[in-house]
């Protein structure tokens, strides 16, 4: 498809932190929990040593977690529940890590590219053994959305409309038919993605037309008609992914260069389920002469 528009501090036994990433539940029966040895990096830049081994052990419980839970996920499946019951609560489960062991950790010089004088980083090396739920969502947090139509005809106009029941944060991707996702919001023109509780969000907005921003959808060369959907992602914080790896649905053409729905899916399973809500609609495009009105 092508898209194109217009114009910490912690304590070393770590109880800080483990309160805000990943409770433990030592009463976990063994056979819950997966064991994995994973490494966390974290340049010093201008944090403390204690600072840069708080973000270098998080880096490492979000790769356990994302090993264990994130390769127990199929997109299909999760395509399938979709056209079954129009809901994924659950199918992107939430994964913490309940237990882990130090192997080695410290500081570690490290040349950049460019740099003449080495950087400082912390780096941990830990096994971790990691829990996953499917239970424990907000029924009271909803993120209710439609789309202008479900079926377009290709250089159509979309029209995202989104109306959250909790104030939150939310991000809109577009999952294509090989699994690779675009972002549509946030980007460099809609970087505020706040939105108050029953507050009705279209994208794009009036403002985004007044200023020539359409959201035109196009088939890729060659097929004549492909299925694709739109996945919004709302939650009580920001999401803290690698955004660099999700291609900006704005300015131009997809050139095919992002990240698949299963880099995605490794960023939210780290995500309590009572703290996100989630939505995927599905929708159609056809070629102009073989499209349905």
């Amino acid at each position: 498809m092508k898209w194109q528009t217009g114009n910490h501090r912690i304590s070393r036994v770590l109880s800080i932190f483990i309160l805000q990433f990943a409770i433990l539940v030592p009463s976990l029966p063994a056979r819950d929990v997966q064991w994995v040895t994973v490494e966390g990096i974290a340049l010093m830049e201008d944090s403390s040593e204690e600072e840069a081994r708080n973000r270098a052990l998080e880096d490492a419980m979000h790769k356990a977690v994302g090993q264990v839970v994130g390769s127990n996920i199929s997109v299909e499946t999760i395509l399938v529940n979709l056209r079954l019951s129009g809901s994924i609560v659950g199918v992107i489960p939430y994964g913490r890590v309940v237990d882990k062991e130090i192997i080695e950790e410290g500081m570690e010089p490290i040349l950049r590219k460019g740099q003449a004088v080495p950087s400082l980083r912390y780096r941990v090396r830990m096994r971790a053994g990691v829990a996953e739920e499917t239970t424990g969502t907000d029924p009271y947090f909803r993120v209710d959305a439609s789309l202008n139509r479900s079926s377009f005809n290709d250089g159509d106009e979309m029209l995202i409309t989104i109306k959250p029941t909790k104030d939150c944060y939310v991000s809109v991707f577009i999952i294509l038919e090989d699994e690779k996702v675009i972002r549509l919001m946030p980007n460099r023109l809609k970087e505020d993605n706040f939105l108050k509780a029953n507050q009705t969000f279209s994208f794009p907005d009036e403002d985004d037309k007044r200023s020539g921003i359409k959201l035109r959808v196009h088939t890729p060369e060659k097929k004549d008609a492909v299925t694709e959907t739109i996945y919004i992602l709302a939650l009580e914080q920001p999401l803290k992914s690698n955004a660099a790896g999700f291609q900006e649905g704005i300015y131009g053409i997809y050139n095919g260069e992002t990240a698949f729905m299963r880099d995605l899916i490794k960023e939210i399973i780290a995500i309590p389920l009572g703290k996100r809500a989630e939505k995927l609609m599905q929708y159609q495009i056809r070629k102009k002469n073989g499209g349905v009105k």
